[in-house]
C-alpha cells in the first residue's frame, strides 16, 4: 500500500509529459511572461489603475527577457494550463512559454 500512492503520482506525471502541447493561433495582442507571478503582478498594477508602475515593471520585463508581446496570427503551443491563464510557446521553437491570459487563444463571442 504504501508503494501505491508514489506509483500513480509517476504515473500521472508521465502521462501529463508525454501528451503532445495543443497548437493554437494567437487571436488578441497579449504579454506573457515566463512566471506567473510576473503576468500577475502586472495585471494587479493594470486592475488598480497604477499605469507608470505597470509601464516601467512591464519594459523591464521586456528588456530582460522575461516577458515577450504575442501577437494577433502567431502560431504557439500550449504547454501547460490554468483555470484563467495559459502557458504558450511559439510553435516550432524550443523556447521556454510564457504565462498569458487564455483570452490570447480563445474567441471572443
Amino acid at each position: 500500500m504504501r508503494f501505491t500512492l508514489p506509483v500513480l503520482a509517476a504515473l500521472a506525471v508521465t502521462a501529463a509529459l508525454s501528451r503532445p502541447a495543443a497548437a493554437e493561433t494567437v487571436l488578441q495582442e497579449r504579454f506573457g511572461c515566463h512566471t506567473q507571478e510576473v503576468t500577475d503582478r502586472l495585471f494587479k498594477l493594470v486592475m488598480a489603475g497604477d499605469e507608470s508602475g505597470f509601464g516601467q515593471l512591464l519594459q523591464g520585463s521586456l528588456a530582460s527577457g522575461e516577458c515577450r508581446s504575442f501577437k494577433p496570427g502567431e502560431e504557439v503551443r500550449l504547454e501547460s494550463r490554468t483555470m484563467s491563464y495559459g502557458c504558450l510557446a511559439l510553435k516550432d521553437t524550443q523556447d521556454r512559454c510564457y504565462w498569458t491570459p487564455l483570452s490570447a487563444i480563445e474567441k471572443t463571442n
